[in-house]
């Protein structure tokens, strides 16, 4: 039940992180803004935006402002602080869309989706030809489940601009998930003609050919990303999904540990090696892994979930317990944790009804995974079958001891 991860689960890999975007605009006259999302990868089409009036000189400190104070460890970073200073700027000059658009991204980020979605409509209103505010509320609307709309802004920040990096990246994975591979890479290449150094566009190119079964392209996409960038922790967690493809495990989780190495926080990798790790029977590194993951993302399910199973190999019992109900409690639908605590019970523990139970929440939950309803129904066959076992050995064991006080002299 441990498994390979990558950081791009279809579309909305965009949302998992966002960051204050520091563009041409603020620092000199014209161009758009660099608009940075996960990973601090830019998203942006710089020849697409309009020349613009020169930023005020005050505006631009304020920004700066903002940006100084937002470069902290994310624990100690001080939103009132830095949403002032971005009122400031807003307040100096009320035609500087980047301001808008980063306070947007810091009320995201804190959580607070509706105040978000209105500060992107207001940089929509300074600038309407400002794709990469519609990308955020497209992001924003398919995250609600709104596809049409999300499919609306997506179209809009095309529109504005044909080239925006994050758009067509977006598209690009939206097409892969759907097959239509071409379409995929054509969307790929605009976001390359806007940044030819698009990290971001790199993997998903590699991710595109990965799933094409060209692994050994995807390699290549991989190596040509490392030359731009050799600390770019999604690349290298890609380019070991491609070594795993092409039986190289060594290699693999070297990639894996470079990833890590480079950004000490990115949650993919770690996963990835503890899940190679597991299935070498290293559950010592295998649990470190999983709980490394915990304590940069300490509501990670699958995390959770994989520790728990890291621990049941090291005969941790009791802590394997713990972490399957961490994810029932979270999830209580959640077909996996069932199917390893019913097996923790039925195996370690000998709570067989425990794992009856355990084994008829899987086929009640799980609806999609033909083998893992085929192993818990078998399993429940096997588990009634001990319980009679059980209670007829009791039983006769039970009838034994009445026999035997019987047969015992008077008076003894």
């Amino acid at each position: 039940m441990i498994r390979l991860s990558s950081d791009l689960p279809g579309a909305r890999w965009a949302l998992m992180a966002v960051s204050l975007s520091l563009g041409a605009g603020i620092t000199g006259c014209g161009g758009g803004p660099d608009t940075k999302v996960e990973n601090d990868q830019e998203f942006s089409a710089p020849g697409d935006q309009p020349k613009r009036a020169p930023v005020k000189i005050e505006a631009k400190q304020a920004f700066a402002n903002a940006a100084r104070q937002y470069a902290t460890a994310p624990q100690a970073r001080n939103y009132n602080a830095i949403e002032g200073s971005l009122e400031s700027a807003i307040g100096e000059d009320g035609k500087l869309v980047e301001a808008y658009y980063n306070m947007g991204l810091v009320k995201e980020e804190q959580g607070d989706k509706a105040a978000a979605r209105s500060w992107y409509e207001k940089a929509i209103e300074a600038q309407p030809s400002f794709g990469d505010a519609h990308v955020r509320l497209g992001l924003l609307a398919r995250e609600e489940g709104n596809e049409a709309k999300a499919q609306e802004h997506l179209e809009a920040a095309l529109k504005a601009e044909p080239l925006n990096g994050a758009a067509n990246l977006n598209l690009a994975i939206e097409a892969k998930n759907r097959k239509q591979f071409a379409e995929a890479v054509n969307r790929v290449r605009k976001a390359l003609q806007s940044n030819s150094e698009n990290i971001k566009a790199y993997e998903v190119l590699a991710r595109i050919y990965y799933d094409l079964e060209k692994y050994d392209l995807a390699r290549l996409v991989c190596a040509n990303a490392l030359k731009i960038d050799k600390t770019a922790a999604s690349i290298h967690n890609t380019l070991g999904l491609v070594y795993l493809k092409l039986d190289d495990v060594t290699l693999a989780l070297n990639a894996f540990q470079s990833a890590v190495k480079h950004d000490p926080r990115y949650v993919p990798a770690y996963m990835n090696i503890g899940a190679i790790t597991f299935n070498y029977r290293d559950y010592e590194a295998s649990y470190r892994a999983f709980d490394t993951a915990l304590k940069v993302d300490p509501d990670q399910i699958m995390a959770i979930l994989s520790r728990a199973v890291a621990a049941r190999g090291l005969k941790r019992y009791e802590e394997a317990e713990q972490g399957y109900k961490a994810v029932i409690a979270k999830d209580e639908r959640h077909a996996g944790a069932w199917f390893n605590l019913g097996i923790l019970y039925q195996e370690h523990m000998q709570n067989l009804e425990g794992a009856l139970k355990a084994f008829e929440n899987v086929l009640q939950y799980e609806q999609k995974n033909a083998a893992m309803r085929k192993n818990a129904a078998q399993r429940i066959q096997a588990v009634r079958i001990q319980i009679q076992n059980m209670k007829e050995t009791e039983e006769m064991m039970r009838q034994e001891r009445e026999a035997a006080e019987k047969a015992k002299p008077q008076g003894s």
